[in-house]
């Protein structure tokens, strides 16, 4: 990863930590590092949203879903890009982060689907990214607590949340609920940034973002 990538992480990281993340705010270095790398790799500047009405799209189960980053091609939709980070209260938040994933991406693909989008023969590329703060509760593995009468998928079982966000992203992209992934471990007391898994790695979110433009565009 690059310096300037991991600076903009850790300043992701450390707003969240000190002022909260209700206003969006603290995405913002993050945000505009990524729209930045997009230019880099063929994305008109021009047509790279970080705000207003170009990056509220609609939905099919709700009205809208502010992304926080789309970009267009030809005035049609091409990409857009949800970013997360998770930095404590694990046992109570770690659920909602993966509801909130699944049901952004299942959101717009039934508003795709259903016409509320710009025609495309090529639907957009939806990309999503994780930043989980490194702590004892992160990365300390536990058994699933919860009881049922079905058995627990075994990849599970004896894994912290730190892992248990790498199968969610790694699944993710597998099932091309999301066609580019990016999961980092971000280790404030250090100023170090991990990338859990070489399948979602900064470099590789990018690749894929450059691929599908360079597919619209052929």
């Amino acid at each position: 990863m690059r310096d300037d990538v991991k600076d903009a992480v850790l300043n992701c990281v450390k707003f969240a930590v000190t002022k909260g993340t209700q206003s969006g705010r603290h995405i913002a270095p993050l945000t505009a590092k990524i729209a930045q790398d997009m230019k880099l790799v063929g994305y008109d500047e021009d047509s790279i949203f970080l705000d207003d009405v170009n990056v509220t799209l609609p939905g099919w189960f709700r009205p809208s879903k502010r992304w926080d980053i789309t970009a267009f091609e030809g005035g049609v939709l091409v990409a857009a890009i949800e970013l997360k980070s998770i930095n404590g209260s694990f046992g109570k938040n770690a659920n909602n982060r993966v509801e909130e994933a699944l049901g952004s991406a299942s959101d717009v693909e039934y508003a795709t689907h259903n016409h509320l989008l710009e025609p495309n023969d090529l639907p957009p590329n939806f990309g999503y990214a994780l930043l989980i703060r490194k702590t004892p509760e992160s990365t300390r593995p536990s058994r699933i607590g919860a009881k049922s009468r079905y058995a627990f998928d075994k990849e599970f079982e004896n894994t912290s949340y730190v892992d248990r966000f790498t199968i969610l992203g790694k699944r993710l992209l597998r099932e091309r609920i999301y066609q580019a992934v990016w999961v980092a471990v971000v280790d404030l007391e250090n100023e170090v940034v991990e990338e859990p898994d070489p399948l979602m790695t900064y470099d590789k979110f990018i690749a894929h973002l450059k691929g599908w433009i360079d597919v619209v565009r052929a």
